[in-house]
């Protein structure tokens, strides 16, 4: 089969589509917005409303933005034969949608995955260093992880690996930061071949977001064996059971704590994001 993955960004999913896909005899090849005429298969990336191939089997991903910005609105449903979603909340509110509006579309749950030859475990241990894999913006909330830093010990650090796409977020945590007189770096967009690197200098992965899907950030970091702070954003509970705060204290009290299990963590992305994952989409593309 020729299959089509459409996406307009390089994300850490795609190479495990590729592989995956001609691990089992199909040809495949990423484009930004429109697949070739001739695809048996296409991916869309995004609930965007990317253009259908009519005689192709086409399944849509919900991601996060979205659902948000009324990309399921924009969606030719009839032509779709499978929406996969990444996060249970955000299925739970799709399903409700096709509910009220006779979609018949079927909705899948299908988590992103973490390849384990890349992401190499180690047995870790409590520090100083807090990382986060993201960009600088608003919707990362990083304000609340300024004020989790001002919360602990002068001797903490916190580290953001990522592009900053708003420079006013980023004047004001600098300004806080200084402000507490605690210690924050903002490292840049970290290449790819890097962040396994720039992860092993961390004790913990801390993600303030008020919305996400299925950070591949957070599930990286676990794989490594780093420790996950995660904030009770809607489905973080289901993906991240055991590792959630809703205040500021819980989140020091988790980084202070002495509980620290590198083989629970990289257990749990086994369990609930591998590579099997991928598998299950290559399933649902290439059924009859």
């Amino acid at each position: 089969m020729k299959v089509a993955l459409l996406t307009p960004w390089q994300n850490a999913w795609v190479p495990l589509f590729e592989k995956a896909f001609k691990a089992r005899g199909h040809q495949f090849a990423v484009f930004p917005k429109i697949a070739p005429r001739d695809s048996d298969v296409v991916i869309h990336g995004w609930a965007t409303g990317t253009p259908v191939v009519p005689k192709a089997r086409n399944i849509v991903f919900l991601r996060r933005y979205e659902l948000f910005d009324g990309g399921l609105s924009r969606i030719d449903w009839p032509k779709i034969h499978a929406l996969i979603c990444v996060n249970s909340w955000f299925k739970q509110v799709a399903e409700t949608i096709f509910e009220e509006q006779k979609i018949s579309v079927p909705v899948h749950l299908i988590y992103n995955a973490a390849s384990f030859e890349k992401w190499k475990f180690a047995e870790r241990k409590p520090g100083k260093k807090i990382g986060m894999a993201c960009f600088v913006h608003p919707k990362k909330n990083l304000t609340l992880a300024l004020q989790i830093l001002g919360s602990l010990p002068k001797d903490y650090e916190l580290h953001i690996a990522g592009d900053i796409q708003d420079a006013c977020t980023a004047e004001y945590l600098v300004h806080l930061s200084r402000a507490l007189d605690r210690d924050l770096y903002l490292d840049g967009q970290v290449p790819a071949a890097q962040l396994p690197d720039w992860w092993g200098e961390m004790n913990y992965c801390l993600s303030t977001s008020i919305s996400e899907g299925n950070p591949n950030n957070v599930i990286e970091a676990m794989a490594m064996g780093v420790k996950p702070i995660v904030h009770n954003w809607p489905g973080a509970e289901d993906q991240f059971n055991g590792y959630i705060f809703n205040t500021i204290p819980e989140a020091v009290a988790m980084i202070q704590s002495d509980e620290y299990d590198s083989a629970a963590y990289r257990s749990a992305v086994e369990a609930k994001f591998s590579t099997a994952n991928i598998e299950k989409v290559v399933d649902l593309a290439t059924s009859a």
